[in-house]
Order: structure tokens, then sequence, then C-alpha cells
């Protein structure tokens, strides 16, 4: 009967573990417990023990959207930002989702703190764009960007807009400043 007793505790030990785990991970099209067919009732639902702050943008030079900051209420870190497809809708599925805190990790364990050389070395790098001050490096396995600052870069191919910025150019410990999860694209 102790034997039972002993096995049906690890099993239940292995079992919290997982789903814990779980609450954490990033996937294609998953962050956590949020998928690519979660809307914003369920987001709510899932996320009621933590605090949410909903914040409209209206005014914007792009389309009008809404944002979800969702805090962990036990330490006020903020977890994640989620931006559904439509507006002021509770059944709006979500359409991307900023990663906040490096609690959460892809399954190889890349995480918002991590640098881009563990991006290369565990994720398919797509395609590199450029803004007047950022990278936005596409991670196709994960349909995710991550961005750094453009001062990353050797001089040269900081300002000289005929290089073409390609993962070579970026060095290895080069820190991530956003990591953005499409579920929706």
């Amino acid at each position: 009967m102790k034997k039972i007793i002993f096995i049906l505790l690890i099993i239940a030990a292995f079992t919290a573990c997982q789903s814990n785990n779980g609450r954490f991970v990033i996937k294609n099209k998953q962050v956590g417990n949020l998928t690519d067919s979660t809307t914003v009732a369920q987001m709510k639902q899932l996320y009621q023990n933590d605090s949410i702050v909903k914040k409209s943008h209206q005014q914007t030079a792009f389309a009008p959207y809404d944002e979800y900051t969702i805090y962990d209420k036990s330490n006020k870190e903020i977890l994640l930002v989620v931006t559904p497809v439509k507006i002021n809708d509770e059944q709006s599925i979500i359409k991307q989702v900023e990663i906040k805190s490096p609690r959460f990790k892809t399954e190889k364990g890349v995480n918002l703190n991590s640098k881009f050389v563990d991006f290369k070395k565990h994720h398919k790098i797509g395609h590199i764009d450029e803004t007047f001050k950022h990278i936005v490096i596409f991670i196709d396995d994960l349909n995710a960007t991550i961005d750094m600052n453009k001062d990353v870069l050797p001089l040269n191919a900081r300002n000289d807009r005929t290089i073409k910025i390609d993962e070579t150019l970026i060095p290895d410990n080069a820190k991530i400043n956003h990591f953005v999860v499409f579920l929706n694209d």
C-alpha cells in the first residue's frame, strides 16, 4: 500500500511540474496557456488570479487596437502584453503576445534574457529587417520576432543602407529588446 501511495505522489508531482512548465512555454502559435484560438474572454479567465489592465489605442498612425497588460499579482511583474485582432470585442481571438517575463521560455530554453546566439543556435532565423534604430529578426519556427538596437552592428553596417543586414553581422552576445509571438497574423 505504501508503494502505491509513493508512486501516486511521484506521478502527481511530475504532472504538476509539467502543467506549471506549460504555463510558461513558448511554441509556434502558443504562449503559455494562450493559443491561436484563445479569445479575450478566455484569456481573462486564464489569468483571473493575476491583474489585467486594458489600454485602448484609438488615435494612432495605424489602425486602433486594444492592449492587455498582464501582471503577476504576487510580485507585480509584467508577464505579457496581449493584443487581440478586434478592438472592444471579448470574443476576439488574440493577434500577438509580447513576452515581458523571462519565465516564459521556448522548449529549447530560450527566453527574453537570451542573447542572439541562443536564438540562432536553437531556432530558425528568417529574414532580417531594419528600421532607423532597430533590427527586427523573424524567428520562423516560432512565428515570432525579436528586435535589438541597431548599435550592436559594426559601424559601417549601421549607417550604410547598401549593406544587407544578415545574421553574420549581428554579434552573438547582442541583447534582445522585444520578443513578440504572433498567434494570428
